[in-house]
C-alpha cells in the first residue's frame, strides 16, 4: 500500500499565500557608493621654448602646500580611497604587521671608521628615524649627533640627507627636508657643545663639501621652481647666506650636479652629468678661494649637439 500525504484545504491556501508574498518582496537596495571626486579646470598656460601649452590641472601645483582649494581636494581623494578599501583594510593590516614582525627594528649600521672616530646610524624600537652617532674608539662612550625621532617631531614630514663632519671632526653639516620636495636646508651644529649654529642654507641638494679651514663650505642651490641643481655656493660659517659668491652655474638644465672632496682628501671637486656626458672641475681643498679648474672637460657622444654653456664666477 503507497502511502501519500494528505493537504487540507487551509495549508494549500497558506503555501500559495506565502509564495506570493515572497514573489512581491523587494530586495534591499545595493549600497549607495561615494562618487569619486573631481578636480575642478582652470585652464593655466605653459610657456616653453617649443610654444605654450595649456595645463588645466595646474593649480593643483602647490609647492608651499597650504592653498586650501589643492588641500580640500587631496582630502576628499584621500577620503575616497579610504572607503573604497575599507573592505580590505583588515587584511592591509595584516600583511603590514607580518613585514614589520619579521625586520629588527633596534638594527644599527656597520660602524666605519674614518680618522678618529668610528660612524654609524642606529635605529630605537617603534622609531621611524635613525640616530646617527659615532664613538672615540670601538668600545668607546656613544656621541649622539643627530637624533632623528627627536628633530622630526611635531612635522608631517621629515628626511635627513647629507651629514658631512669637518676635517677636524668639530663641526657636523646636514640638511633636512620637512615638506617633501627634496628642497633641503643645511645646517651645522657644533658636535663638542651640541648647539646647532645660526648659520641656514636653504634651497638646496644637500650636496656639500669642507674646505680644510673648518669654517668654508661649497654646497649647490636648486632652482626654486624646477629643483634643477644649478649654482655652486661658498659660504663661509658666520657669514649670512645671502652674501654667498656663486663659485659656479651651470646654464645647461640637462645636466645634473654633485660637490664634494676627493677620497685623498686633497681636493674639492664639481661633477656635472648628463644622459650623453660628464664634466669635471676642481681646487685642492686647502685653498677655498680658489678659482676652479676643468679637469675633465665634457664631450657629447653626439656630434650635432651644440656644446652647453655654462660660466665660472672666479
Amino acid at each position: 500500500m503507497t502511502l501519500r500525504p494528505k493537504f487540507s484545504a487551509l495549508s494549500v491556501v497558506s503555501s500559495l499565500a506565502l509564495l506570493a508574498a515572497c514573489a512581491t518582496q523587494k530586495s534591499p537596495p545595493p549600497p549607495i557608493e561615494p562618487k569619486p571626486p573631481v578636480a575642478a579646470v582652470h585652464p593655466f598656460n605653459v610657456e616653453s621654448p617649443n610654444g605654450v601649452r595649456v595645463d588645466n590641472y595646474y593649480w593643483l601645483r602647490d609647492d608651499t602646500r597650504t592653498n586650501p582649494a589643492m588641500l580640500s581636494y587631496i582630502k576628499a581623494e584621500n577620503d575616497y580611497y579610504a572607503t573604497m578599501s575599507a573592505h580590505y583594510k583588515p587584511l592591509e593590516d595584516t600583511i603590514y604587521n607580518e613585514i614589520i614582525g619579521r625586520i629588527k627594528q633596534d638594527d644599527a649600521t656597520v660602524p666605519a671608521k674614518h680618522k678618529n672616530y668610528w660612524y654609524y646610524g642606529r635605529f630605537e624600537e617603534g622609531k621611524q628615524y635613525p640616530i646617527y652617532a659615532r664613538k672615540r674608539g670601538e668600545n668607546g662612550a656613544e656621541q649622539i649627533m643627530l637624533d632623528g625621532p627627536a628633530l622630526a617631531t611635531g612635522h608631517d614630514f621629515f628626511q635627513l640627507s647629507g651629514l658631512h663632519v669637518s676635517p677636524n671632526e668639530q663641526l657636523l653639516a646636514y640638511g633636512d627636508d620637512t615638506i617633501g620636495r627634496r628642497q633641503y636646508t643645511i645646517h651645522f651644529k657644533d658636535l663638542a657643545s651640541g648647539k646647532v649654529l645660526p648659520d641656514e642654507l636653504k634651497n638646496t641638494s644637500s650636496s656639500l663639501a669642507w674646505a680644510d679651514d673648518n669654517k668654508t663650505v661649497f654646497y649647490i642651490e636648486n632652482d626654486p621652481v624646477t629643483l634643477l641643481t644649478v649654482r655652486v655656493k661658498r659660504h663661509t660659517l658666520g657669514t649670512s647666506a645671502a652674501s654667498d659668491s656663486i663659485v659656479y652655474e651651470e646654464r645647461d638644465h640637462s645636466y645634473y650636479m654633485g660637490v664634494g672632496r676627493s677620497g685623498d682628501d686633497k681636493f674639492i671637486s664639481i661633477e656635472e652629468h648628463s644622459t650623453l656626458s660628464a664634466e669635471q672641475r676642481f681646487i685642492p681643498s686647502n685653498q677655498p678661494k680658489a678659482k676652479f679648474k676643468v679637469l675633465s672637460r665634457r664631450e657629447s657622444t653626439i656630434s650635432n649637439i651644440p656644446p652647453s654653456t655654462s660660466i665660472i664666477v672666479g
